[in-house]
């Protein structure tokens, strides 16, 4: 359940800003699919933020109890058709205890993509920085680089992840998480660093820029790294869905976020026993859950492709 990284990416051509970032922004908007996913990713974006405000219109909160929404006699089931949805409680009520679905899902929405947005960040800045190295010095560098990242690729990182999350149970989950994922997700992200700074650093403009008397530290921030800004937008987009899907894997093993806190894996692993008799119950955190790794997956091929055309005819 880690993240699944494309094997191949675009190459920047040499050179930076201007019509070139115009040009692949107006290619990303061209394609339809495209379109719709950026949209629903920003809605997604939009309503994890807005979780306080949505719960407040609603007037309820995601670990309020509601015990006079489920009928006792039936076991706890939600009153009322559909698991309960009426004008109090939009999307209904969970069974057993009545607390609100909708509270429930916009805060999960916000845990998890923080939980996915922070874990891409870690790996994308220790990928970008190790894959740097190893790419652009070669040597020993790549020599310790490299090997490091073939012994995490090859490491069992779900059995280990469950294992360290397993015997940590003072420490903060959602932290914990972000560095587990993060760690165990940069040297898919270095791998594919490493291979675009070989190619980018015996180059022409890095070779001109190095007779002119530029610095190492020059050649990687001013040449070769504004040049890796596209497959790492691509490895970033990609990442994400990777990392929902994980954290809520975790959490429907309960080895994730801890309750109360909402998670859509933990909503999804509670809902089972109760998928035939309450339904809606089951389905509403796993269509937000389908929707959002669909949608960041969607985007990251369109913005594949936006930087390259010529992948969508391979």
């Amino acid at each position: 359940m880690t993240a699944t990284l494309p094997t191949s990416l675009p190459s920047e051509a040499p050179g930076r800003g201007g019509p070139q970032e115009t040009s692949v922004l107006r290619r990303l908007l061209a394609q339809r699919s495209a379109t719709v996913a950026l949209a629903m990713v920003v809605l997604l974006v939009l309503i994890a933020l807005a979780a306080p405000l949505i719960t407040w219109a609603a007037g309820t909160s995601p670990t309020e109890f509601h015990s006079e929404a489920v009928d006792s006699a039936l076991g706890g089931l939600p009153r009322g058709t559909a698991g309960g949805i009426s004008t109090a409680h939009w999307l209904g009520v969970e069974p057993g205890n009545g607390r609100d679905i909708l509270a429930r899902v916009v805060y999960g929405a916000r845990i998890s993509l923080l939980i996915a947005l922070l874990a891409t960040a870690l790996s994308v800045a220790l990928g970008t920085a190790l894959g740097l190295a190893a790419g652009f010095f070669g040597g020993w560098t790549d020599m310790v680089v490299g090997r490091l990242m073939d012994l995490l690729m090859s490491f069992p990182a779900l059995i280990f992840m469950i294992a360290l999350i397993s015997a940590a149970p003072g420490v903060n989950r959602q932290l914990l998480l972000v560095i587990v994922l993060g760690f165990f997700g940069w040297p898919y992200v270095g791998r594919i660093v490493r291979g675009q700074a070989m190619v980018l650093a015996r180059g022409e403009f890095v070779a001109a820029a190095r007779v002119l008397g530029a610095s190492r530290r020059a050649l990687l921030v001013r040449e070769v790294l504004p040049n890796l800004s596209g497959p790492i937008l691509v490895v970033a987009t990609m990442s994400i869905p990777g990392y929902v899907a994980t954290e809520a894997g975790l959490s429907f093993l309960g080895i994730g976020v801890r309750p109360p806190t909402p998670s859509w894996g933990q909503m999804i692993a509670t809902a089972v026993p109760w998928y035939a008799a309450d339904p809606v119950y089951f389905l509403v955190p796993g269509a937000f859950l389908f929707v959002t790794v669909l949608a960041f997956n969607v985007l990251g091929d369109a913005v594949r492709d936006a930087l390259d055309p010529r992948s969508r005819h391979r």
